[in-house]
This record gives structure tokens, sequence and C-alpha cells, in this order.
């Protein structure tokens, strides 16, 4: 089942043609046979069910909720990822393998003047040993000759609850409002990664490294920036990495950044939460490890002293009352000389149309946060007029 994808435009094809065949169906033979009762009833029953199956995967296509049969119904394979990136894909490791690919893959897919590229690819993590799919944002102008020696900020962009590597980019569109943003000059060009967050298909890893063995934190703040340091111009150090996410996301970019302000010095959450949760799509994460829990609580770890200033960015519509009030009751934790910027006034609901919405005002946040190393202005501006 894990080989059965369930975001093809066919299978949408597949379950509207059902859908019109059975209500056609129903209401021909409305009037006939003996027992009209018994299929009116039965006619009604199954136009109603491919109608809602039909909706259910135009939603699921759109927002990228689940990419396999095997997926949805909460089953797990060791390669089920695989079918989520193109075969040819690169399949990059921590040293030079899959280097030859990536040039390749640019090559097959020039993004353009005022276009970024987009590769898909097999991250494999040295420390971990786990082979997860992501996405990797590179500006336009980044193979040009005269950048061949600019390295790039970098901002990580984590999904929600279910989700993939493709919700932010088809459903949020944020590789295009990247372009947008960059070409503008309201961003200068950095390089977006969208890695894989949940080691196990269909279980929550809320980014941590659970008791149960699962280190979905390990991957995504040590293997990542290692084969994206590795194989692309990503500049180092956490001045120049951001994380960001919407919802479970939001939760995992505060986490990550204040349990390693070694690597990020920026995070930003889109209708997050603020506190370590269990429920059914997680598991027990902790095993009753109260250290682990505590650990991995922003209510608690934003108390923590670190080497510099943290820059973060809360947003949430008027509309999402629960994540509403999680901001508002996470805000006065936020003490200088850390730097809050909020963004709680516009209407919205905990859905894809408030957090696309919200992409102006976190660029803008994200410039705010390059402007304060002005070491980089010190590299050259590749960016077409």
């Amino acid at each position: 089942m894990n080989s059965i994808v369930i975001t093809s435009g066919w299978l949408i094809a597949l379950l509207g043609a059902l859908t019109v065949l059975a209500a056609v169906a129903t209401a021909k033979f409305w009037d006939r046979g003996r027992f009209r009762t018994a299929h009116r009833a039965a006619g009604l029953i199954l136009v109603q069910l491919l109608l809602l199956l039909s909706i259910g995967a135009v939603v699921n296509k759109q927002a990228n909720f689940y990419v396999t049969l095997g997926e949805l119904l909460g089953q797990s394979a060791p390669d089920g990822y695989a079918a989520t990136i193109p075969h040819n894909a690169p399949r990059l490791t921590s040293d030079n393998t899959g280097h030859d690919a990536i040039a390749r893959w640019i090559a097959e897919h020039p993004g353009g003047a005022d276009k970024g590229t987009v590769i898909p690819a097999m991250l494999t993590g040295a420390r971990t040993g786990y082979h997860l799919p992501a996405q990797i944002y590179l500006p336009a102008g980044y193979t040009a000759p005269e950048a061949a020696r600019r390295d790039y900020p970098v901002v990580m962009f984590l999904a929600g609850y279910p989700g993939t590597v493709d919700s932010w980019l088809k459903t949020m569109g944020v590789g295009a409002a990247l372009d947008k943003a960059i070409n503008a000059r309201a961003l200068p060009p950095m390089i977006a990664v969208l890695p894989e967050q949940d080691p196990v298909r269909g279980k929550d890893s809320e980014c941590v490294d659970s008791a149960t063995g699962v280190r979905a934190d390990t991957f995504l703040t040590s293997d990542v920036p290692e084969i994206l340091t590795r194989h692309f111009r990503a500049a180092s150090g956490p001045e120049n990495w951001a994380v960001a996410g919407y919802s479970t996301g939001g939760f995992c970019a505060f986490n990550l950044a204040l349990r390693h302000p070694d690597k990020f010095s920026a995070a930003a959450s889109l209708s997050g939460y603020f506190r370590p949760i269990i429920d059914r799509s997680t598991g027990d994460l902790y095993q009753g490890d109260l250290n682990l829990r505590r650990a991995n609580d922003p209510r608690l770890t934003i108390n923590e002293r670190r080497p510099r200033p943290m820059h973060l960015f809360l947003s949430a519509g008027l509309g999402d009352k629960e994540a509403l009030a999680d901001l508002h009751a996470y805000r006065p934790l936020i003490r200088t000389p850390d730097v809050a910027t909020v963004y709680d006034s516009r209407p919205g609901g905990h859905n894809f149309a408030t957090w696309n919405e919200t992409l102006p005002a976190l660029f803008q946040w994200l410039n705010g946060w390059l402007a304060a190393h002005p070491d980089r202005g010190q590299q050259p501006d590749t960016r077409t007029s």
C-alpha cells in the first residue's frame, strides 16, 4: 500500500467519474425493480460516500497531508518515502555522494533569471542513518559564475502534522513567494530546505529525539545542516540559519532553535504551540522521562542562557482561538536580549489560507533577521535588477 500514491490526478478523476456514474445509475433505476426502497437507499449512500471520497482526495492533494495509501492507513515501510520524490532525484550524503546528480538535476531543470530551482532529494544522515526526502530551493543566480564564491543563509521550513515535504512548496507556494520577494529585493537570496521531519511514516515525531529511539531532532539539527553545507554553498554558523514552521512545525521550530542555539539564531511559528504534547498521533514520546519532556518544552528552554539573542516570530489568525491563546500566553516569557515579532491582528483560522497570507510578514521578519548581521552585506549581490 505504500506504493499506491493517492495525490495523483488520475485518482481524483477516477473518483469523480465514479461519483457521476453512481448518481446517473441511481437516477436511472430509481423506479425499477421490486425492492425500490432498498436500492434507492443503497444508491444514495454510494453516491454520498463517493462524493466524500472525491472531496477528501481533492483536499488531500491540495494540502499534501498523505502521499500514499499506506501512510493514510498508518502503515510504514522502510522505503516508503522513496515514492514521494522522482526516481532520478539526487541521493545526498554528508560526503560527496550525489554531488554530480545535483549538477545534472539543475541542468535538466533550470530556474531562470528571476526564478529559483527546486531540487527534490533523498538525504542520508550520517548520525541517524535515516534516508528521508527533502525539497531544496536555490535562488535565481545561484549557478551564475559571479556567485561561485558566495555563501547563502538558510531557512528550514517544517510542516504541520499530517504534512509532507511538499506542503510548504505546493500548498503554500513558498518557492514562488521567495522568488517574488527576492526579485523585489524584500529578501536577499537564500537557500530554503524543506526536510521530512517524521522518520516513521504516520507518526508525529514532534521533531524530538524520543525515548522510543526515533531521532528526528538529530536528523534535522545535525544531519540536514551537514548535508546542506557539504553539497551547497550554505553559509555556516547559527547567524546564517533560521527555522520556520506552521502548526506542529511551529512547535518544532521554536523547540529546535531554543535547544540548539549553536545551529539556529531565529525561529518562526505560524499558528504553532509551545508545549510538548502526547496524543494519538505522537504516541508516548517521552516514556515517563520528565527530564526529557522538560528539555523539549519551549516554555522552559526560553529562559536558558544563550551565547547570542534569539530572533522569534509568532503569528496566529484572530479566528484561531487555541493558537492565539498559546501565543499570548507565551509572549510574556520572551525577554531581552531575545527579540520577538508578533503578528496577531489579522483575521484567519488554522488553515493554509491564513498561513499563506502571513508569508509577506514572515519574509519581512526574515529580512530583519538577516539585516541584524551586516557582515553579510560584504558579499556581492548577484540579483537581477
